[in-house]
Formats: C-alpha cells, structure tokens, sequence
C-alpha cells in the first residue's frame, strides 16, 4: 500500500501544532511560562546591599573607610 499525504485540513492543523511548539520553546529558553501558564515561578528579588561609591563591592566598613578600596566614607 503505498504511502498516505496528508490532506490540506491535516496539514494546517500540523502547521498550526508546529507553531505552538515553536512559541512554547521560545518562552522555556527565555525562562518565561507559557502563554496561559498559572505554574510560572516569580523571579527572586536581589537583595538590597549598599555599595562602595568607590570600587562598588559590597560595603565593609573598616576605620570609617572602605574595606576593599580604602575610600573615605561620608557619614
């Protein structure tokens, strides 16, 4: 029996399958949910951490200056 094309209405319908997959892999590789997704995790707030104006680590304070960078600290 030789082989069966699918019709026009089969096709669209895979098109249209095609299409969806397409959109929801796009969204799993940006790390997004799918469209209609209730599951989609919320991303986690960075935490607030004051900087040195000088070298911009994370401030550790050492003789009113910068740990890291030796900067002066304003009050």
């Amino acid at each position: 029996m030789p082989p069966r094309r699918p019709t026009s209405k089969q096709t669209d319908e895979i098109l249209a399958r095609l299409a969806a997959l397409e959109e929801r892999v796009t969204c799993l590789e940006q790390g997004r949910a799918s469209p209609g997704d209730g599951r989609a995790a919320t991303p986690r707030p960075l935490p607030k951490v004051k900087r040195c104006p000088g070298c911009g680590l994370p401030l550790r304070r050492k003789a009113g200056r910068c740990a890291a960078c030796g900067r002066p600290l304003d009050a």
